[in-house]
């Protein structure tokens, strides 16, 4: 699997048809997500922690400030990816394709490691010997390996 590869024009979508499949529905689950009540979903103090942890006033106000706009250009992110998922768009990535794609991944990431509850290095271990979320934990591993492919595809010398 070659998620992206990079020529002489930019870096172009490589992925099959059926990682393409998963990917689509995984970002239309997160745009079902950033579409409803936010506040409502456990994911959202991973996806849009306190700004003061020790303040939970001034993090009340900081998210009512930034909140809406944070959801805002996730749910374009997540839109940009799923359009070239789905050939909506297709050629080589500008500079603002390569950081949807970043940023979705990431989102992505976090959501599904909420979900598998994920919050730092011993309970990602762990997750590896639950019997529960084998699956998820499955493709939590495939979008970490996505996103470093395009790191490395993005960073590897023209």
């Amino acid at each position: 699997m070659i998620p992206f590869v990079r020529r002489a024009d930019g870096v172009h979508l490589a992925m099959s048809s059926g990682e393409r499949g998963v990917l689509t529905s995984l970002t239309e689950q997160l745009q079902q997500v950033l579409g409803g009540d936010v506040a409502a979903d456990p994911v959202a103090a991973r996806m849009f922690p306190d700004a003061y942890r020790d303040d939970a006033e001034a993090s009340a106000e900081f998210r009512r400030w930034t909140e809406s706009d944070l959801v805002a250009r996730k749910s374009t992110n997540a839109a940009t990816v799923h359009a070239w998922l789905t050939g909506a768009r297709d050629g080589a990535f500008d500079h603002d394709d390569e950081q949807a794609w970043l940023r979705c991944l990431t989102d992505l990431r976090l959501t599904i490691a909420d979900r598998l509850g994920i919050v730092d290095s011993a309970t990602e271990e762990r997750s590896y010997t639950a019997d529960a979320g084998v699956g998820l934990r499955d493709v939590y591993d495939w979008l970490g390996y996505v996103q470093e492919h395009l790191v490395d595809t993005l960073t590897a010398t023209r």
